[in-house]
């Protein structure tokens, strides 16, 4: 009788401690994470080769038991100038751009439960040169400039393959401070060959939940 009463009283103590162990180390679970993000981002350019811009953004991760929804915005901050090559114009022409956003959408999963979450994820990203332009210098004949200023309105925007993986330190209940990494391979019609790839660091916040919270429902 002693022996089962010794057996009940541990297994009502582990209980008790076991509940808000639970709901504290899955309490990132189903909720809206609202961030603030900075980094560099890697593009290759025809002349130039691979150049480096300092980037910022914001994103939104929208969790549930162990995936997230990720949307994210990011715009690189430096202005960029290369000669490029259009069919139908014998020359390379100096084309400027004034920055290039991204829209990364993607699925994350997060395998674990721990204050330190690693996560890995994928989906797409459109990428877009803003104000694409050919440069004052040299001078095009009419029917070449119509080519290029055409060229540039189909080729400065494409959508592509997104890969992400990364690492969060939850921070209480609602904080999390974070890095990762993202690469896309750029297709062909788009005006920058190669790859694109990204480092990013931030912080996050839930401002709200993604559903009702009911820490009984989850496993």
């Amino acid at each position: 009788m002693t022996r089962h009463r010794f057996a009940l009283g541990v297994a009502l103590v582990a209980l008790a401690a076991a509940t808000p162990l639970s709901a504290q180390i899955q309490d990132w679970q189903s909720k809206w994470f609202w961030g603030a993000k900075g980094g560099v981002v890697g593009y290759s350019l025809p002349t130039l080769g691979q150049v480096v811009s300092p980037q910022f953004g914001g994103e939104w991760l929208i969790t549930a038991m162990r995936t997230a929804l990720y949307v994210g915005y990011s715009q690189s901050t430096t202005q960029e100038r290369d000669s490029f090559a259009f069919s139908g114009v014998a020359n390379a022409v100096p084309v400027i751009f004034d920055a290039m956003r991204r829209i990364q959408v993607g699925i994350v999963v997060l395998p674990t439960n721990g204050a330190l979450q690693p996560y890995v994820g994928g989906g797409f990203v459109i990428e877009t040169l803003t104000n694409a332009r050919t440069d004052a210098t040299p001078a095009l004949s009419s029917g070449q400039q119509t080519t290029v200023d055409r060229a540039l309105q189909d080729q400065s925007a494409g959508g592509f393959a997104l890969v992400m993986a990364g690492l969060q330190l939850r921070m209480g209940q609602k904080l999390a401070v974070y890095g990762h990494y993202q690469g896309s391979p750029q297709g062909r019609a788009f005006l920058l060959a190669g790859s694109s790839h990204s480092f990013e660091f931030g912080l996050r916040y839930a401002f709200l939940g993604a559903r009702e919270d009911d820490v009984t429902s989850r496993r």
